[in-house]
């Protein structure tokens, strides 16, 4: 899981928190199909740990 934890990070978009993908190069795509921004930090957290578990 240490390689999928390095890919996402949590940072500070232009309005909220966002998921950001390293791999990507931008927020993190969700199975829905939405983007990971404009989270509050909480969420932003959980869905880290979310695709952390599902890349590993």
């Amino acid at each position: 899981m240490e390689l999928a934890a390095q890919r996402f990070i949590v940072r500070q978009g232009t309005i909220g928190w966002m998921v950001y993908d390293r791999e990507r190069k931008g927020p993190a795509l969700l199975r829905n199909g939405d983007w990971a921004e404009k989270l509050s930090r909480e969420e932003a957290e959980r869905i880290k740990g979310l695709l952390a578990n599902q890349v590993s």
